[in-house]
């Protein structure tokens, strides 16, 4: 039996039955006069009142329809920020690539949002965070990766000045140079080991400021 609506006679009708789905317990059959209507889940039932003996007009019917796509743009939203944090752009974008309606996706959205469930600068925070501590992604990196994920450049910038305000940097790229000794001893010309050393730390989102404030010090490093 097919979860999609009906109907296959002309509304009003009235509800002769509703009946638990045999493959899914949680959502219920429909019928209105002996014939089957449309698939719902608890909360469309709560939310109109629905059972036995009550009229389905052409007006509730377009209700419990759209009541229902809600209800499938919350699950799927909900199933995805169940796996990891996500931003809010990135849901909106996954979502219509279900083909769900942008109206419903946005107005689900905002219900989420305001609920705490989405936190674009809290996401931020720890996406920063995160990608420095296991990654040593610097702050260029960070941001550019957060832009792609839809979140604003305020919060961004402001999400890369929380995790950064305390970093020594200078260990950081004492760190990652010294993971990569053996790789920049390859190159024996002095000149061309620097810009292989400031070429590696830019591609990780350093600055060039901070890069060439520390380059002696790190070819020094290779070098012991």
């Amino acid at each position: 039996m097919s979860d999609e609506a009906g109907p296959e006679h002309p509304l009003p009708g009235i509800i002769s039955s509703i009946a638990v789905q045999k493959r899914n317990k949680e959502r219920y059959s429909i019928y209105v006069d002996e014939q089957f209507l449309l698939g719902v889940n608890e909360q469309t039932l709560i939310k109109f009142n629905l059972s036995k003996g009550v009229e389905v007009t052409p007006l509730l019917f377009k209700k419990m329809q759209r009541e229902e796509g809600r209800f499938a743009v919350k699950k799927y939203l909900l199933k995805l920020l169940g796996r990891r944090d996500h931003a809010r752009r990135e849901l909106l974008t996954k979502a219509l690539r279900k083909e769900y309606t942008r109206e419903v996706i946005l107005n689900v959205l905002d219900e989420l949002e305001d609920k705490g469930y989405i936190d674009d600068a809290g996401f931020a925070r720890k996406y920063a965070a995160d990608q420095y501590r296991l990654n040593k992604w610097g702050p260029a990196k960070i941001k550019a990766h957060l832009f792609k994920k839809g979140i604003r450049r305020t919060v961004a910038e402001q999400s890369i000045r929380e995790v950064f305000k305390n970093e020594d940097l200078e260990e950081t790229f004492i760190h990652l140079v010294g993971k990569r000794k053996r790789h920049f001893l390859r190159e024996e010309h002095l000149l061309k080991r620097k810009n292989k050393i400031i070429r590696y730390l830019a591609g990780k989102g350093y600055r060039s400021s901070g890069i060439y404030r520390n380059i002696d010090k790190l070819m020094k490093v290779i070098e012991q």
